[in-house]
């Protein structure tokens, strides 16, 4: 299946581009997102749905429950449900990440700061 470019979708501190929304099985989700230079995505959970982040551009902190991993491109990371986590974008650059979204039925993203 190749992916369908659809429109990007700005939320201030963040773009991202749908790519398999509503294709995938049931529960699944694929989207490009990228942090701006200089941004932050503030800290949130999500109730239901499992997030694994393929960093593919870029230098940022990524935050993980308890924990602040230095992300740069090739990484991969598993965010559970319920498990607080953000992004701090220091550079210059955009910080990207190639995001796949399991068990998700809809929004179920909580902000604990908000944007």
């Amino acid at each position: 299946m190749k992916a369908e470019i659809k429109n990007l979708i700005d939320r201030g501190t963040y773009q991202k581009l749908p790519l398999f929304e509503g294709d995938l099985p049931e529960g699944s989700y694929a989207q490009i997102v990228e942090v701006k230079p200089r941004q932050t995505v503030k800290k949130h959970y999500h109730e239901r749905q499992y997030e694994l982040f393929y960093i593919i551009g870029g230098e940022a902190r990524l935050g993980i429950g308890d924990t602040e991993y230095l992300a740069k491109p090739g990484d991969i990371f598993l965010v559970k449900p319920r498990t607080v986590h953000w992004v701090i974008n220091e550079s210059d650059e955009p910080f990207r990440l190639f995001i796949v979204k399991l068990d998700y039925y809809g929004d179920d993203t909580v902000w604990l700061e908000l944007e």
